[in-house]
């Protein structure tokens, strides 16, 4: 399993990803949400990936799917980083009423999982 920690902003705020087989990667996510395997595992039945909104205590997780073929894991990474954003974007109180912010913190999250994956 492959866990990504990508800076949003300052060193203070990042998007956490989790990237693996279904049961390890949500066993992970449990762990670093503190709750149960069972809550979580419920949660993401029937998904491809999903984004956690973890604050305050912790910085949003998405996890995906690792089993899933590269062009739709990278599409449900770019779906998931726009709800990791949207979680940022209303911790910080920022307006980004241009989506810039949004769009540029989408393409650090795509830009740093393609490189880790990069054949």
């Amino acid at each position: 399993m492959k866990k990504i920690r990508v800076p949003i902003f300052t060193e203070e705020y990042a998007i956490n990803i989790y990237i693996g087989k279904e049961d390890e990667m949500l066993k992970a996510a449990a762990k670093y949400m503190k709750c149960s395997f069972n809550a979580i595992k419920n949660q993401f039945e029937g998904n491809r990936g999903m984004a956690w909104n973890c604050f305050p205590e912790w910085n949003p997780l998405i996890g995906i799917n690792g089993e899933l073929p590269f062009r739709i894991a990278i599409a449900t990474l770019a779906h998931e980083a726009c709800h990791a954003m949207d979680y940022i974007i209303e911790k910080v109180g920022i307006e980004d009423k241009s989506g810039e912010f949004r769009c540029h913190g989408i393409s650090a999250v795509v830009r740093e999982v393609c490189k880790t994956f990069k054949k």
